[in-house]
């Protein structure tokens, strides 16, 4: 066996279930990502915003206190003339310089339960912005993940295709001493050469995919060198399909996070009804104020310690029909936010089912692949004793080693896709990792 089939052997036998516990490189890059990843930052401070906006409500109901001051000329003013100890005396009844200081209260005592649907509201909008920054945090982890393995995935892949280039080129060097001794062709090296070029090619799109897989990691955590060790190189492996049952069905149902959200929309838009049939309620408050002003006859420029006290009932009578449309649009957002659920639903199991169909391709892919590597592996052996015998030309060996190294790309790749839709399960369950 030659080098190549060593080191691709080597690469599959490490190859092992998945681990009861993350390595200990992803969970610190999981960890950055938390701290760093910017949409996380924001949607920590829309739950912030929603906290004080119900804040603000709740103190709808609770007395506003302020202090009031005024000063108006009046020229001229009503005045009248009466005949006082036998002389004639100007009386004002309003001052020119009318002055006016107090500090007024005012204590909402009821609104029927607006400011209580308002609060309730709130909190259904902090719910939600709670849930979309859990949804966020849930599907960071997953993108790490998958960014994380498909890194180990393609640095096995990229020294694998570097044996495959020094096996080209070992095989180039034997052909061209054997030109020289007139046991091969030309055609025999061309054949190489060309065999080598495609390999380089080919580890130049490796090595495309595997710097994007870093560059998305690195805009997922926030680490401009995030390192990534051995353990990214062993993949899950299953020994059988994944059956969807009704029981894992209605784990999901509880567990989705975009169906949570989705469920959260529907009680934020019937909130929103609720909200809205009450706006045409009335509002009853007291309000009260103590102070100076003057303008009191008979010495209307002289201010006096005046207070006020009383109820008012705030009754809307006509709008406009603003309420009732409001109310009808709250509706329509609540029937579109009810046929979203059943959209999130019905994602959700087609998800399933696919990742289902998915698992049992790739397990009869990999039961294929068994087989294939055996036959390969044979041809490959009947190859080389052939080839020492004479009986066939190095162009021949060749495409038997092609067929090994194929195959055995092949059901790497075809793991790594397995280990992939094991996580991608994970997350539609709403499970952590």
């Amino acid at each position: 066996m030659n080098r190549i089939h060593i080191i691709i052997v080597f690469a599959l036998s490490s190859l092992t279930a998945v681990a009861q516990t993350l390595p200990d490189d992803l969970r610190t890059l999981m960890q950055q990502a938390n701290t760093n990843f910017p949409r996380l930052k924001e949607q920590e401070q829309q739950v912030k915003a929603g906290e004080i906006r119900r804040d603000i409500v709740r103190t709808t109901l609770l007395p506003t206190i302020q202090g009031n001051g005024s000063y108006q000329y009046i020229n001229p003013v009503p005045q009248a003339t009466f005949p006082i100890n036998g002389q004639d005396v100007a009386l004002k009844f309003v001052p020119h310089h009318n002055l006016n200081a107090n500090i007024g209260i005012n204590v909402p005592i009821y609104d029927w339960g607006r400011t209580k649907e308002a609060i309730r509201k709130a909190q259904d909008d902090i719910l939600l912005a709670r849930h979309s920054l859990e949804l966020t945090q849930h599907n960071l982890g997953f993108q790490v993940a998958a960014a994380y393995y498909g890194v180990g995935f393609l640095q096995k892949s990229l020294s694998v295709q570097d044996s495959v280039i020094q096996t080209a080129s070992a095989n180039i060097q034997t052909i061209v001493n054997r030109l020289r001794n007139g046991d091969a062709l030309e055609f025999d090296v061309l054949t190489q050469k060309v065999r080598l070029e495609t390999a380089k090619n080919r580890k130049v799109d490796i090595q495309n995919q595997l710097d994007r897989q870093l560059a998305l990691l690195t805009y997922l955590t926030g680490n401009p060198s995030p390192v990534i060790g051995p353990d990214a190189r062993e993949f899950s492996t299953i020994t059988g399909p994944l059956p969807i049952a009704d029981a894992r069905y209605q784990a999901a149902l509880s567990g989705n996070k975009d169906l949570v959200i989705a469920q959260d929309r529907v009680r934020q838009a019937e909130s929103e009804i609720r909200a809205s049939e009450l706006n045409g309620r009335p509002t009853l408050g007291f309000g009260g104020n103590v102070g100076f002003k003057n303008g009191y006859i008979p010495d209307v420029n002289t201010p006096k310690f005046n207070q006020a006290a009383g109820v008012s009932l705030v009754v809307p009578i006509y709008s406009g029909k603003r309420n009732a449309l409001q109310t009808e649009a709250a509706r329509v957002n609540l029937t579109a936010s009810k046929y979203a659920v059943e959209n999130a639903n019905a994602q959700l199991r087609q998800s399933l089912a696919q990742i289902n169909a998915d698992m049992k391709a790739y397990q009869a892919r990999l039961q294929n692949l068994e087989t294939q590597l055996l036959q390969a592996g044979k041809a490959l052996d009947i190859a080389r004793a052939r080839l020492k015998n004479g009986v066939i030309t190095a162009v021949e060996l060749e495409s038997a080693e092609t067929g090994v190294e194929e195959a055995r790309l092949t059901q790497l790749s075809v793991q790594y896709q397995i280990l992939l839709s094991q996580l991608e399960l994970k997350r539609l369950l709403g499970e952590g990792l």
